[in-house]
């Protein structure tokens, strides 16, 4: 288990009532809610870096294969 680090935080009051009323409804404190929230944003944060990565390679996918076609083309135009 990672070691815990005890920190102070400020945050607006109507932000800090919606973290009690959570903490509330899912029978928690708010310790567990925040690393809760974190992991969230932290997986949020990943699949948006995966996302982007996977936009990244289908551009290039993609001008590999019109540079293909285009090769391929002319390569039958000179053939016939």
């Amino acid at each position: 288990m990672p070691k815990r680090e005890k920190v102070t935080i400020s945050i607006a009051s109507d932000r800090l009532a919606q973290l009690d009323e959570a903490v509330i409804a899912r029978d928690t404190n708010r310790s567990a809610l925040i690393e809760e929230a974190l992991a969230v944003w932290e997986e949020r944060q990943l699949k948006q870096e995966l996302a982007d990565g996977y936009k990244a390679m289908a551009a290039e996918d993609r001008k590999t294969a019109e540079a293909n076609l285009r090769s391929g083309i002319e390569t039958l135009e000179r053939g016939t």
